[in-house]
């Protein structure tokens, strides 16, 4: 027995064989968009909570001396055909230009700090680094070796996703009933 079938004989059983009800094919037609749409409007919902929890949580536990680099933690979701991808960290998301403190030390360039643009450095350290154009090290151009950094912070991401672990959760929870309650609202505006 077909879907349809079984609405017509439960309504007629409620309502009797003679009635008629309006609107009924278009409360079916938003049932079935919701069943379609909706459901990932909530699930998107819920995991764009968890992001959030957790990247308040690492802008939280990121060392004082590189405060300037909370504004780098971000969060990127994306959804395919068959996967949903969600991230958050540092320099994830839509990128910002770089922006560089002016001449802090007369006309000399000095080091700009630990900042939105490399506080990626800080946290997972860095190899040996050289500055100078690729051509000018090829034809022993100028080259200055600039050292490395040693991680200050490492696995930041994995201590404080440990930390948010339960407001993660209860976010998702809060965050997906609020989506649930609009999309029942939107079920109401019947046309």
């Amino acid at each position: 027995m077909s879907l349809n079938a079984i609405r017509a004989r439960a309504m007629n059983q409620v309502l009797g064989a003679g009635v008629t009800v309006d609107g009924l094919d278009a409360l079916d037609k938003r049932m079935e968009e919701l069943k379609k749409n909706g459901k990932v409007a909530v699930m998107r919902s819920a995991i764009r909570g968890g992001l959030n929890a957790i990247g308040k949580q690492m802008k939280a536990d990121l060392d004082p001396k590189a405060k300037q680099g909370k504004v780098a933690v971000k969060s990127k979701f994306k959804k395919g055909k068959k996967r949903i991808t969600a991230k958050v960290g540092f320099g994830v998301g839509k990128k910002r230009g770089k922006t560089y403190p002016t001449n802090r030390k007369g006309n000399r360039k000095a080091g700009v700090g630990i900042d939105g643009n490399n506080v990626h450095w800080w946290v997972a350290g860095t190899g040996r680094r050289w500055t100078g154009t690729g051509k000018g090290r090829k034809r022993g151009g100028p080259v200055m070796y600039r050292g490395e950094m040693p991680a200050m912070q490492p696995k930041l991401a994995t201590i404080a996703y440990a930390k948010s672990k339960g407001k993660v959760k209860s976010e998702m929870i809060k965050r997906g009933a609020l989506q649930l309650e609009k999309e029942a609202k939107k079920l109401q505006r019947i046309n």
